[in-house]
């Protein structure tokens, strides 16, 4: 199975476009979950996978699910230097 990533994300923050921009750009498939009317979702996820901030991006690999982190992370992962 083709990886796919999960972005939690908020549709006006920065970063979550950014990592939105950054998959598409290198033609890799992802799902946008947007949170935007739901605080309760938010910290559930946050919570969830302990991590405070968004996006949060996770991997999916067949029946795997592994977080990444966020955009900065994600930029590592794909061996590109933050900015």
């Amino acid at each position: 199975m083709k990886e796919v990533y999960l972005i939690y994300g908020i549709s006006d923050c920065p970063a979550c476009l950014r990592a939105q921009a950054f998959l598409m750009d290198r033609d890799l498939e992802y799902v946008f979950i947007q949170s935007d009317f739901s605080s309760a979702y938010r910290k559930l996820i946050k919570e969830e996978f302990e991590w405070q901030t968004f996006p949060i991006i996770v991997k999916l690999s067949g029946h795997q699910e592994v977080l990444v982190g966020g955009y900065d992370e994600l930029k590592r992962l794909l061996n590109e230097p933050p900015q």
